[in-house]
């Protein structure tokens, strides 16, 4: 029995033109795919064809993407697998409703900053949320059980490992401009310049890698990103467990995204002056992407066997 060697862990988005701001974009998460493979292709190009022989027993291989990637050249169509698998947890969320576990994509831990008035009452997170996804879908692939369930369940880890390193779907705001909680930053609004429009938060930090959907530029947005980062150099790879690296987003959301609580913006819908983002996220956001990369690399921890 052999381990899957990688599943994609850098920055995905969500489409936000289509659902409220709750996820990385469907864009990222395709350059999230595209890594997985080209790092798969690299370093165990063995592992692919076990990986590609999972997810075709996902319903969606038969019914959407296939016609996708019979279109392709024989050589783009395993990467192009793994880009739509990396992006179906958001793909079901209109399409297969009772599928779509949307407290799966996030777990709000509560963030008060100091100051706060004893009035603010943090909310604990879902008990049903990514980590309690991680470990379901886990136990589904050691499971051997039916072959449709498996490549759900690998379809699912494609997507989490990205998710669960956006810092912003690991933590809620709760002050008193947010008494009921800003649910990850979807309910702030920001300017990320003087003159720019009023942003949700979280939105501002889904899409600072791409939201283009154009699948070259994907391609070429991955392996760009697998030149400039190398994996030798993370102490954070000592790290091996979904909930640490859920606390290390949580900690950038506090020290980066929300600057250590000084953040306030507009609660969304309110009419007035929304606040200055005063520290763009791009820093930190790109960390937390060399990290995903350095953990696609090294996910032999994880002990997903696949066949």
């Amino acid at each position: 029995m052999k381990e899957l060697t990688t599943i994609a862990l850098s920055l995905i988005i969500f489409t936000l033109s289509l659902f409220d701001a709750v996820a990385w974009n469907i864009p990222t998460h395709m350059v999230n795919g595209a890594i997985t493979y080209q790092l798969l292709y690299r370093d165990s190009p063995a592992t692919i064809p076990k990986v590609r022989a999972i997810l075709e027993k996902n319903s969606w291989y038969a019914d959407r993407w296939r016609d996708d990637i019979t279109k392709l050249s024989d050589s783009q169509r395993d990467e192009m697998l793994f880009m739509l698998a990396a992006r179906w947890a958001d793909d079901i969320r209109n399409r297969n409703p009772s599928e779509s576990h949307p407290t799966w994509h996030f777990i709000n831990w509560p963030f008060k900053p100091e100051g706060e008035p004893e009035s603010v009452k943090p909310l604990p997170p879902n008990p049903d949320n990514i980590l309690t996804a991680f470990g379901e879908n886990q136990r589904v692939i050691r499971s051997k059980g039916p072959d449709d369930k498996r490549g759900v369940a690998l379809a699912w880890l494609f997507h989490l490992v990205g998710d669960i390193h956006q810092p912003l779907h690991t933590i809620q705001l709760f002050t008193r401009e947010y008494p009921n909680g800003d649910r990850g930053g979807n309910e702030m609004c920001v300017r990320a310049s003087l003159n720019g429009a009023p942003i949700e938060l979280h939105r501002l930090w889904d899409g600072v890698i791409t939201s283009s959907g154009n699948i070259n530029r994907i391609r070429n947005i991955a392996s760009d990103l697998l030149r400039r980062f190398s994996t030798s150099s993370f102490r954070e790879l000592d790290h091996s467990e979904p909930e640490a690296w859920a606390k290390e987003s949580y900690e950038i959301a506090v020290k980066t995204a929300y600057e250590n609580g000084s953040l306030r913006g507009t609660p969304k819908g309110q009419r007035r002056i929304v606040g200055l983002l005063m520290q763009q996220p791009i820093s930190a956001t790109v960390m937390r992407l060399r990290l995903g990369l350095s953990r696609t690399v090294e996910c032999t921890w994880l002990d997903w066997p696949i066949c």
